[in-house]
């Protein structure tokens, strides 16, 4: 050691050495750092959104989108029929009406940028007379791998399923129907491909000619496709689109059931292979509360039940909570009154968490809309806005709705069509709704109602990492 000391070299060697021991007793002394959560999915204000009006001819066609979006890059929003380009939109805030002209398929929707952060498009289509007589209203819908519709069956009406491939890709469509005797099972399997752009109809009574009431679920794979259905009851009992029903879920809100007279059938569908009960509750302007007789609606595997509730919620608007301990989907039919009733339909539906939209609402003149919201768990609290076709909007009004309650709001007189959004408030617990528009004919009452669904504003993008797994077979 003392001649290592007197090298000219041993005291920087001993030194590093020194570091070196220190360094490795921290080393191995030092905890573990903590690992970095995995990135999760980001938010993203809606770039595109691409919708389908089915079957516009003779229909009055509503398309805006909000102000305030947060939009990423300027835009538009393009309405075609077909190669036809109907209109190019390039203000948010600010509504197109019109009545797409006879002979018109699917209006196809795409807007980018501005346009699409919270776009909404709606068709309304009146008659007074003859075998569609009333009102016939849907929310235009996005493509999607799967759809489900809840609504009357081919026995009690004439069904017509309205297939639009708005993708770039073409789709194998898969049509399945569960009736209040089980799932129908067909000869051809209903299945089908769809080009890219290609539209086509489908009469459900070529895939289940029997069924009183049903649940059609749509879905595809791969690709997606838009999907509605149009049901003209039978014995001149009134026509309608059914709106899209929530999918499979244990607790499931149908909201908007429209007051007054006239027939309200609930129907309960379970795609499970096992039987299912499903406790029922309404929720009114007074209150929830069991229906009695009606608390437990058993649901046999892979069937669709019904509860008539038309002495049950005594004519009041209404919502209802169902839960299962087993996936179900439901919607309800309700019949207006007069000598020639009209038909409307609700379904399952989400809460209006990121606010909601309704494109076409017309007041005045014998017509009436309005909207009803119901809170089944904690209050609510919303900020309602009229968007007018043409003129100025006007100031924004709020509304509280009370815990376990639904409140009806009809809204104001305006001159010509309008739309309305609907956005929750700082504090609001979950809020669903629906909109209900009717007209006072001579001979009955003509009635549409579009369940309020979630605005297009947000987009959750997963997240992004470097791999070289994508380019390795």
């Amino acid at each position: 050691m003392k001649s290592l000391i007197e090298n000219r070299f041993g005291l920087p060697v001993l030194v590093l050495a020194a570091l070196l021991a220190l360094y490795g007793v921290a080393a191995a002394t030092r905890p573990a750092p903590a690992a970095e959560p995995p990135p999760g999915p980001r938010k993203v204000p809606v770039a595109a959104v691409t919708t389908v009006c089915p079957d516009s001819a003779g229909a009055q066609i509503g398309v805006v989108t909000p102000p305030g979006g947060e939009a990423v890059t300027p835009g538009e929003t393009r309405v075609a029929a077909g190669d036809k380009v109907l209109d190019t939109l390039r203000e948010p805030g600010r509504l197109w009406h019109e009545t797409a002209p006879d002979g018109t398929g699917p209006v196809t929707v795409t807007a980018t940028g501005s346009g699409a952060a919270g776009l909404e498009s709606a068709q309304t289509r009146r008659e007074t007379s003859g075998r569609h007589r009333g009102l016939a209203g849907t929310r235009c819908v996005e493509p999607a791998a799967s759809t489900w519709l809840v609504g009357p069956g081919p026995a009690a009406a004439d069904v017509t399923l309205h297939l639009t491939n708005a993708d770039l890709a073409g789709a194998v469509v898969e049509i399945l129907i569960y009736s209040g005797e089980g799932q129908v099972v067909n000869e051809t399997g209903g299945i089908l491909t769809l080009d890219p752009g290609e539209s086509r109809t489908v009469d459900l009574a070529d895939l289940a000619p029997s069924p009183l009431v049903m649940a059609v679920q749509v879905r595809t794979g791969p690709g997606r496709v838009t999907a509605g259905a149009r049901a003209v009851m039978d014995d001149g009992r009134g026509v309608d689109w059914l709106p899209v029903s929530a999918p499979p879920a244990t607790r499931v809100v149908v909201p908007a059931v429209p007051g007054g007279g006239g027939r309200r059938e609930l129907l309960v569908a379970t795609p499970a292979d096992t039987d299912t009960l499903v406790e029922v509750k309404a929720l009114t302007p007074d209150g929830t509360y069991a229906l009695k007789g009606r608390e437990l609606v058993e649901v046999p595997a892979g069937s669709v039940a019904t509860v008539d509730l038309s002495t049950g919620i005594g004519g009041q608007p209404a919502a209802l909570v169902l839960t299962s301990e087993t996936p179900i989907v439901a919607g309800l039919v309700a019949t207006g009154t007069g000598k020639k009733p009209d038909v409307a339909f609700t379904a399952g539906a989400a809460p209006i968490d990121l606010g909601s939209v309704v494109a076409d609402n017309r007041t005045g003149g014998g017509r009436s809309s309005r909207l009803l919201l119901a809170a089944p768990d904690t209050p609510g609290k919303v900020s309602v806005q009229v968007l007018p076709r043409s003129g100025e909007a006007p100031e924004p009004f709020e509304l509280a709705v009370a815990a376990a309650r639904v409140k009806e709001v009809k809204l104001p007189e305006a001159d010509g069509a309008f739309a309305v959004v609907v956005l929750p408030l700082p504090g609001s617990g979950p809020v669903y709704g629906g909109r209900v528009m009717d007209e006072k004919l001579d001979d009955g009452l003509a009635l549409t109602v579009q369940p309020l669904a979630a605005a297009r504003m947000w987009a959750m993008v997963p997240p992004v990492t470097e791999s070289a797994a994508v380019v390795l077979p």
